[in-house]
């Protein structure tokens, strides 16, 4: 395990317990980000949204009209609670009306409380147990749930090839140091690995990532604006 990464994951969920609802939307994004800014956490997180549906886990989490959290392994955890932390952070679901709906108590910050408990918590513990190996999920009786699918064969073939343009450009940097080369590399080829997915949630993630990193070099500005245009295009990014 990296250290390191596991150092700052650690941190990213303290800050949740020293935050309040009203605020927590930056505490959320400061996740996402290093989540996806992260190889050995987006790792994780493409393990696991690969392997479920957010939709379906979703629909089970809330049937009924309470949320509990999926039974069925590490996996399921961490793919619902990043697909539900997506959601607040680009305002597709209310962070307070989902934690005040979900999560009923006296006061918003007992609500938050309960929230923490039921869904930072368990995401924390399984995050962990994926980044630590602990890969196993208990798979039910039930059919394979259909996957997630956002964008036909020729949006993913431009995309790729943007991505490659960006690959190359990485290759050709003069005196970009190792570790930025690297962190450069590991993120295109999450989002190229996401895009082959075609899984909304995972691509969601990557291009957090790869717009965070190539941003902040300010590397590659064609070729992240295209991508953006591809992504908003089909209604995977705002």
């Amino acid at each position: 395990m990296n250290a390191e990464a596991k150092y700052k994951f650690d941190k990213c969920i303290s800050d949740f317990y020293s935050s309040r609802l009203i605020i927590v939307e930056r505490t959320i994004g400061k996740l996402l980000k290093t989540l996806a800014s992260e190889p050995e956490l987006m790792h994780v997180v493409t393990e696991a949204a690969g392997s479920t549906s957010y939709r379906s886990e979703l629909n089970r989490a809330t049937e009924g009209g309470s949320f509990k959290m999926p039974a069925t392994g590490n996996k399921c955890v961490v793919g619902l609670t990043v697909g539900l932390l997506l959601q607040f952070d680009k305002h597709e679901e209310s962070v307070i009306d989902f934690v005040t709906r979900y999560f009923p108590a006296p006061t918003s910050h007992e609500s938050y409380l309960k929230f923490l408990d039921a869904v930072i918590r368990p995401f924390h513990k399984s995050f962990t147990a994926l980044m630590n190996g602990d890969n196993a999920i208990t798979v039910s009786g039930n059919a394979p749930e259909a996957r997630d699918e956002s964008l036909p064969d020729n949006a993913k073939e431009e995309l790729n090839n943007w991505l490659k343009s960006l690959m190359q450009q990485v290759f050709l940097w003069d005196g970009a140091d190792e570790e930025s080369e690297r962190d450069s590399v590991d993120i295109l080829k999450g989002m190229m690995y996401a895009a082959e997915l075609d899984n909304p949630l995972l691509i969601k993630v990557a291009w957090i990532g790869l717009k965070y990193t190539l941003g902040y070099l300010k590397a590659g500005e064609r070729e992240l604006n295209s991508i953006y245009e591809i992504l908003h295009n089909y209604g995977i990014v705002d």
